[in-house]
């Protein structure tokens, strides 16, 4: 089931428009969880770097925590992530990062990542 999980990850990466490469920093999946971080250049020189740690429970995957950030020139643009911080925000712990901001988010995932990037980057 993990292995699925981190396969179908790297295969939304893989097949979007907008993602001209891909490369894997660090991978790894157990009997209960995985991890994969990666950095994805798109088709406008911007760089997403995905990082998602997931355990199985009650044979569902569960994603104790994710980010996708998104950078041009060293600078960020935007980032998405459950890091327990920003209490202060309805959508705790899921949050969204610009430049100068944190904004409540809903909870997020890769495809649904890319979809919004394609409508900035496209």
């Amino acid at each position: 089931m993990l292995e699925n999980y981190l396969a179908d990850l790297k295969a939304s990466l893989t097949v979007s428009p907008i993602v001209k490469d891909i490369e894997v920093l660090e991978e790894f999946i157990t009997s209960v969880s995985g991890y994969l971080e990666c950095r994805a250049l798109m088709i406008d020189g911007s760089v997403l770097y995905i990082s998602e740690y997931f355990t199985i429970c009650r044979d569902e995957i569960k994603r104790d925590k994710y980010s996708y950030h998104l950078q041009k020139d060293d600078e960020l643009l935007i980032r998405w992530d459950n890091a327990p911080h920003h209490k202060e925000l309805p959508t705790f712990p899921f949050h969204m990062h610009k430049k100068d901001s944190v904004q409540e988010h809903k909870e997020m995932k890769v495809e649904e990542v890319l979809i919004e990037l394609s409508n900035i980057i496209e």
